[in-house]
């Protein structure tokens, strides 16, 4: 992908989640979202709204840390959902001119797509529609390589037959699994006992299944939401 795609898919997303948010009840923009355990679904607003800001306003001191992402949401507690998606829309362009010529990793349009499932797995939706999401599950799905260099290979395969060959070493581990799940697992949103107990061959060595998220692992199980 490259920096058009991506501020395309960033702008997409933020049009998807305004849509979603207006309609939220009060209850529902209180619900937790399992993602992120100590946000609600107002902080998750929150925080992409303060991510573009801090962008535009190039406040960017501590940046990506938790410690950045944590002053997104104190500032923005109590905020009305409009106000929050007015923020984000008036920085969105700044946010967008940032993103990279190429896509290899983490950015704000990958971070959006990200943010758009925690949403939908807190809310009870199903699965946002795979165009937004496949192509950065084409890239990530590489990303796990860079941890194994030359001591293993991992092929990740999706339902679809789609491969993944990463790392170049001589003992070779495959994993295959629904497409979507690779990308919430990719995206760290799955733990460690969902990734175990998807179809691998042999069974995973720990550092194969910690090495998977991008964000590392975590344990706490995930809802997977419908298709």
């Amino acid at each position: 992908m490259d920096s058009r795609m991506l501020a395309d898919s960033y702008r997409g997303a933020r049009d998807r989640i305004g849509a979603l948010a207006v309609d939220l009840s009060a209850e529902q923009l209180r619900l937790p979202v399992p993602a992120t355990p100590a946000w609600s679904v107002h902080d998750v607003l929150a925080r992409l709204a303060g991510g573009a800001a801090d962008v535009l306003a190039q406040r960017l001191d501590g940046v990506p840390g938790d410690a950045w992402t944590a002053r997104h949401v104190a500032e923005r507690r109590g905020r009305p959902v409009a106000d929050l998606l007015a923020e984000w829309a008036n920085a969105s362009p700044a946010a967008e001119a940032t993103l990279p010529e190429r896509f290899t990793g983490p950015n704000l349009a990958a971070d959006a797509i990200c943010h758009e499932g925690d949403l939908h797995e807190a809310l009870g939706l199903a699965r946002p529609d795979r165009e937004h999401w496949q192509p950065f599950l084409d890239v990530l799905g590489h990303l796990p390589g860079r941890r194994l260099g030359d001591t293993a290979t991992l092929v990740v395969t999706d339902e679809r037959g789609q491969q993944w060959r990463c790392g170049t070493g001589e003992s070779v581990t495959e994993v295959r699994a629904d497409c979507y799940e690779l990308l919430r697992g990719l995206f760290s949103r799955r733990s460690r006992r969902q990734i175990a107990g998807w179809d691998w061959s042999p069974a995973p060595a720990a550092h194969l299944v910690d090495g998977f998220g991008v964000f590392g692992p975590r344990d706490d199980d995930q809802p997977v939401p419908d298709r």
